[in-house]
């Protein structure tokens, strides 16, 4: 798969945790941001097609940074990450686009498949 996978998340270990699962999962080009700024940028520059937005430290910034990705691009397919738990947070991320939810901590066999899923998700759909 030569899709470009944009990874957001502040903490710079969970972005490395995710960018080897993704690798693993066949995902050959992985962009970082830190902050939703740093995404946007990133977006702009590299239209990514894929994406993974962390929610779990601070929801609001989170929703609110995927949906301004997704209205850029609508056919970016996004993965949402949620706290453990937190069916209320995966129930507004979907409801806001994401196709998928991830639970933080990583479990690595669903994150690998649940990118493997995104990945394989036409464009325009």
């Amino acid at each position: 798969m030569r899709h470009t996978l944009l990874i957001v998340d502040d903490a710079d270990f969970m972005r490395f945790v995710l960018g080897d699962l993704a690798r693993e999962a066949g995902i050959a080009i992985i962009l970082e941001a830190g902050t939703a700024a740093e995404a946007l940028d990133l977006q702009a520059a590299l239209a990514p097609r894929l994406a993974v937005v962390d929610l779990s430290a601070d929801a609001v910034v989170g929703e609110g940074l995927l949906g301004a990705l997704l209205a850029r691009d609508p056919d970016l397919a996004v993965a949402a990450v949620v706290s453990p738990g937190d069916a209320v947070g995966a129930a507004r991320a979907r409801a806001r686009g994401a196709r998928e939810v991830l639970e933080k901590p990583y479990d690595p066999d669903a994150a690998r498949d649940a990118l493997q899923r995104l990945a394989a998700v036409p464009v325009g759909v």
